[in-house]
């Protein structure tokens, strides 16, 4: 297959290199530093080495036609590029985003294409501008949000050793990760804690768990199921840092818009916890930029 990748972060590196090694990929990176370096030295992923064609931003009218397009970019910068690559796409497009504010717009788009929406349960961090570490090896659903596509394209791309699953209800599969992002992303970021402090505590537990609740609520989803999938998360990624964690460590841009942002405009009643993390992060975020002035 051929097939645009659009965005070199962490996911969008991972994926290229994976699918990189049976298919024709072309990864288009914000920089043009970042392409000139994948394209003098391959993709790194652990000890493997992927040769990808490369391009910068700058470029996107070079990018040739394809199968599938994946769009890997922060939803902070989604909505941007899509409305520049919409007309030109034409092809069955692949959104992997945290969060769920793009399938709000998506819905609302005007075209005759496949929309794809997934979820990535892989970890990965970004080394450097070609060097992605592997940290979790997991999978990534897919599920149609318009056309019947999703089948297709996990027969075409799943891999023993990167497995990609269909799932029917995309309102359920995106859902069920934006509450453990709710849950797990504000609370380690503003505790400065690893995810697995958010079941010693139990302090934080109860925050936990009462986020859960709210957000449960918001997307019309069962509480006690919801809840019993972010302890299994918190546990299985006990040692890590979360990626909102990281983000405010360095100074980045989160997408708490797009996790309790979207559980903000989406809830029926007040969510007093998803209100305090919220605004919470928008001020560790604030003070961050002005630490770096």
């Amino acid at each position: 297959m051929k097939i645009n990748v659009i965005g070199g972060g962490a996911i969008g590196l991972l994926i290229a290199a994976k699918l990189g090694r049976y298919h024709d990929v072309r990864l288009m990176t914000r920089t043009r530093d970042q392409s000139e370096m994948i394209a003098g030295n391959g993709l790194h992923v652990g000890d493997e080495v992927i040769t990808v064609d490369t391009l910068p931003s700058a470029e996107w009218q070079a990018l040739k036609q394809a199968d599938v397009w994946i769009f890997c970019v922060k939803q902070y910068d989604l909505h941007q590029i899509w409305e520049k690559l919409k007309p030109y796409a034409k092809a069955p497009a692949v959104f992997l985003q945290n969060g769920m504010d793009h399938t709000d717009f998506l819905q609302k788009a005007d075209f005759d294409y496949p929309i794809i929406v997934g979820s990535v349960e892989h970890g990965a961090i970004r080394i450097d501008s070609h060097t992605v570490a592997h940290t979790g090896q997991a999978v990534i659903r897919l599920a149609d949000l318009a056309g019947n596509y999703a089948g297709v394209l996990v027969k075409q791309l799943h891999k023993p050793d990167f497995p990609f699953l269909l799932e029917q209800d995309w309102h359920v599969m995106l859902g069920t990760k934006l509450i453990a992002n709710a849950v797990i992303n504000p609370l380690t970021a503003i505790y400065q804690v690893e995810n697995g402090k958010l079941l010693e505590r139990p302090a934080f537990e109860k925050l936990a768990l009462l986020l859960c609740e709210e957000a449960a609520d918001a997307l019309g989803l069962e509480v006690e199921q919801q809840w019993a999938n972010v302890r299994r998360i918190i546990q299985a990624t006990k040692a890590n840092l979360s990626s909102m964690y990281r983000d405010i460590q360095a100074g980045r841009q989160t997408e708490i818009e797009s996790i309790s942002g979207y559980v903000r405009k989406h809830a029926k009643q007040a969510v007093p916890y998803t209100d305090f993390v919220y605004y919470s992060i928008l001020g560790l975020t604030k003070q961050q930029e002005r630490t770096n002035l």
